[in-house]
């Protein structure tokens, strides 16, 4: 069972009717319940417990392991298919017990919760009491991490099995608590479409690049970075840049900008804007700090003109909010572009149409046959043809300015020491969430001190 493979409900579905086949829906169900009642065992064994059991299949599993448990610590409320329960039983029952077991609805839940479910959740979340969860919180839609009217806020869930989508979106996400996943012996498929996985670091540490000791600068690769009227996103994505171990970076600016640059870090080099700029460089952003008025036309000819790979961030992305379709077809003529939008800047040029994040992410990909990084506490990354990638982070420290220049220069500055396009973008968002786990880390200032040690982490194999 893998702690990094995330699966959509339909794939969960077809591996369970395989499982069932092959032995019965009895045997499933047998061993859900085991599984449930070991873990309490283990982690609850003098607790006194309140089961709340729902109509479906979740219920079920919360029934069998109530009876396997044979305690006589624990109670049982089942709740009927239109949410009819006593209320007052169900609050007298919660003040007697130490652990809620939320049974109500797993990740079956295709509709809104009504008035009475509702009224179950908000009793629920209002116990002051630490509430377990099988399979997903009531109320939290396993595909999208959408809530359904109403969401049990969960301590700890119960995975069973196989990690879900909506465990890792938001709003799901904050309800979700500590996740424990349970081993049920079923199969999954290697070949599944789409192929989703947790960002993590066993998947690109090995290629970190690391030289030897007769390297020069111009052996570490060169970055070059667009700029415009607003210098410190620029200047941010260049440091970033360096910071990951790129040997150079470099900032090409119009003329009438340049003057706002004066007071760029030193080992970042500032010039004119030349066409000859775009050769002989190892990556290109374009983007961060451009100015909403940057010509079209001029940003099309450098991404025109430039071979290596691009990473497509900020104003350049926005600018064609109106030329959105010419945009998206040059872009299906290009290999190694990145688009990093937030969700603003998506939607100015993306559908936005569905309700799962990820959806959307593969939509926009496939429309330009590239690659899209959506960013946000919930970043997702698709690679063109379904290779999608999600971030499990979970604290905020990211909500700051030039966050997203930073991630820039991590990606472009590893790419330009040679590491592989998609190692690189994962390995970035990696490392950019890394950075923000400190609670000392607050503004991007902070997190560019730390890029380095993060970095030298990943080299020395911790």
């Amino acid at each position: 069972m893998s702690d990094s493979e995330v699966f959509t409900i339909k794939q969960i579905i077809q591996y369970e009717n395989r499982y069932i086949k092959k032995y019965s829906f009895g045997k499933l169900i047998n061993k859900a319940s085991s599984k449930i009642s070991d873990f309490i065992n283990q982690d609850f064994s003098n607790k006194k417990l309140l089961f709340v059991c729902g109509p479906g299949n979740n219920g079920l599993d919360g029934e069998l392991a109530c009876k396997k448990l044979k305690r006589k610590n624990i109670r049982l409320l089942k709740i009927n298919k239109k949410g009819h329960t006593d209320f007052s039983l169900l609050r007298s029952l919660i003040y007697e017990v130490d652990v809620i077991f939320d049974c109500i609805f797993g990740t079956g839940l295709n509709k809104k919760l009504n008035k009475n479910f509702i009224e179950v959740v908000n009793i629920l979340n209002n116990s002051n009491k630490k509430i377990v969860s099988v399979d997903i919180p009531t109320g939290i839609n396993g595909d999208t991490g959408k809530v359904m009217g109403k969401s049990v806020k969960a301590d700890i869930t119960l995975c069973m099995q196989f990690l879900k989508i909506g465990y890792f979106l938001l709003p799901g996400k904050k309800f979700i608590g500590k996740i424990i996943q349970l081993k049920l012996g079923l199969s999954s498929s290697k070949k599944r479409i789409p192929k989703i996985n947790l960002i993590k670091k066993k998947f690109f540490k090995k290629q970190i690049p690391n030289f030897d000791l007769g390297i020069n600068k111009y052996n570490k690769g060169h970055v070059l970075v667009i700029g415009g009227e607003m210098p410190g996103a620029s200047r941010l994505v260049a440091y970033s840049s360096r910071k990951s171990g790129a040997g150079l970076s470099t900032i090409a600016v119009d003329k009438k900008y340049i003057n706002l640059y004066s007071d760029s870090e030193p080992g970042t080099i500032i010039k004119k804007y030349e066409e000859s700029d775009l050769d002989n460089k190892d990556a290109l952003v374009i983007g961060p700090g451009l100015g909403k008025k940057f010509s079209k036309k001029k940003i099309i000819k450098i991404l025109e003109i430039f071979n290596g790979p691009i990473i497509i961030d900020a104003d350049a992305i926005s600018v064609f909010e109106y030329k959105k379709n010419e945009f998206k077809d040059f872009l299906k003529n290009k290999k190694n572009i990145l688009l990093t939008p937030h969700v603003g800047e998506f939607k100015r040029i993306f559908n936005y149409v569905f309700d799962s994040k990820i959806l959307n992410c593969v939509e926009a990909s496939n429309s330009i046959e590239n690659h899209v990084l959506f960013k946000g506490h919930d970043s997702v990354i698709s690679f063109f043809n379904d290779d999608i990638w999600i971030n499990s982070l979970k604290n905020n420290n990211l909500a700051t300015a030039g966050s997203g220049d930073i991630l820039c220069g991590l990606v472009a500055g590893l790419i330009a020491q040679k590491m592989n396009f998609k190692s690189a973008v994962i390995a970035g968002v990696w490392i950019q969430s890394e950075i923000s786990k400190s609670r000392n880390n607050v503004v991007v200032e902070d997190f560019l001190k730390k890029i380095p040690h993060i970095i030298n982490s990943l080299k020395n194999n911790n």
